[in-house]
């Protein structure tokens, strides 16, 4: 009897370990799962010829990786349409997009920067303006509530159209030291994204989106997006400039707060198309994302915070 029960017992060990060791390989194959649909990217940029950053070499990320830049405007323009064709991004904010629009008008939405308020109301009038990104007062040195900048909010909430705000990081890391005649006014004790909470408060019912997602103020971003529910971020530069355990982390953090649909897939690829891939590559190798956190990242939330139309979003994700 005694054998018996030894057997037994030995036998549930056996049978117990092979049930765990089995659940744990379904967890693990489904942590790893690959997001394979529809992408929108909310933030791209399109450069006029004579750029220059045209043909700059991107210096060692935190990654330790280099990218070396494309040399034209028109080899920006293809080599970034290429990769919208590669990875399935069906939309794309587009910072001076006019530049594009006939390549691509059904993907393209036009972000208008560096313009009077008057000149991007007529853009709008004109139906070549979808969006006010990037606004990025920070290279200057100017705070998110300043004066100046009140007017751009006003007329995004009046046309109910979206609002990308840069702050931090700016540039390559190391920045301000490798291109001061570029970068040479922003800085990190002007990175908080807490400077957006007055805006916030003032203009209720505008759709605004941090760039770069605030990093590294994560709890300030948590505190902004649990008082706003109008705000929301954008990953862009942190997929392929943080090392993967760092952007792991900043996500988690944002997730297990609540806020995994306000968070936006985004490229920023500048004049390094390829980083459009990498960028992917990072959020499909988060391994606590479930598939479906990650068709969030990669296009529900955007799809919610642009206003998409249920039609539009079915012939997105149609086969």
């Amino acid at each position: 009897m005694k054998n018996y029960l030894f057997k037994y017992l030995v036998f549930l060990a056996v049978a117990g370990g092979c049930t765990q060791t089995a659940e744990h390989d379904d967890l693990k194959t489904q942590a790893t799962e690959k997001y394979s649909g529809p992408i929108i990217d909310m933030h791209i940029h399109a450069f006029d010829e004579g750029h220059p950053m045209f043909g700059m070499t991107h210096p060692p990320t935190l990654r330790a990786k280099t990218y070396e830049g494309v040399n034209s405007a028109i080899e920006q323009k293809e080599k970034t349409l290429e990769k919208f064709i590669t990875h399935n991004i069906v939309k794309a904010v587009v910072t001076n997009g006019q530049l594009w629009d006939e390549d691509s008008s059904e993907v393209i939405l036009i972000g208008g920067a560096g313009r009077e308020v008057d000149a991007l109301r007529e853009q709008h009038q004109e139906g070549a303006l979808q969006a006010i990104a990037e606004m990025a007062p920070f290279y200057a040195g100017i705070l998110a509530n300043d004066s100046s900048q009140l007017p751009y909010y006003e007329l995004a909430q009046d046309l109910d159209i979206p609002v990308g705000f840069h702050i931090f990081p700016g540039g390559p890391n190391y920045g301000f030291h490798r291109m001061p005649e570029m970068l040479g006014g922003m800085r990190a004790y002007n990175a908080s994204p807490l400077q957006l909470e007055d805006v916030l408060v003032k203009y209720p019912n505008l759709r605004i989106y941090i760039m770069h997602a605030g990093w590294p103020y994560v709890d300030d971003v948590k505190a902004l997006m649990y008082a706003h529910p109008n705000l929301y971020i954008d990953i862009a530069v942190l997929n392929w400039i943080l090392p993967q355990a760092e952007l792991n982390a900043f996500l988690k953090s944002l997730i297990n707060a609540g806020f995994g649909e306000r968070i936006m897939f985004g490229s920023d690829q500048m004049v390094w198309p390829q980083v459009i891939s990498d960028g992917i590559a990072s959020i499909n190798n988060v391994e606590f994302l479930t598939l479906e956190q990650k068709e969030d990242i990669f296009y529900n939330n955007a799809a919610k915070f642009l206003g998409l139309s249920e039609e539009e979003i079915a012939k997105h994700k149609s086969p």
